[in-house]
């Protein structure tokens, strides 16, 4: 997951403003924006732990390459 400094986050709501965007709209675009590093992040550790398991089978010998 990306950081990001407290200014910048500050400056892209204050640009959401300028183009129009109701609090509301903010909240929700920003709602989405941390569901989908989450995601991400999740989706990162299963990665890992699949790559990590097919790594444990082959130095077991129990999958060849």
């Amino acid at each position: 997951m990306e950081f990001q400094e407290p200014s910048t986050i500050t400056t892209e709501v204050e640009h959401l403003e300028q183009v129009g965007l109701s609090s509301e709209q903010i909240a929700r675009l920003c709602r989405i924006r941390v569901h989908y590093q989450q995601e991400v992040l999740r989706q990162s550790m299963l990665e890992s732990r699949r790559q990590a398991f097919v790594r444990w089978l082959y130095l077991q010998g129990r999958l060849e390459s």
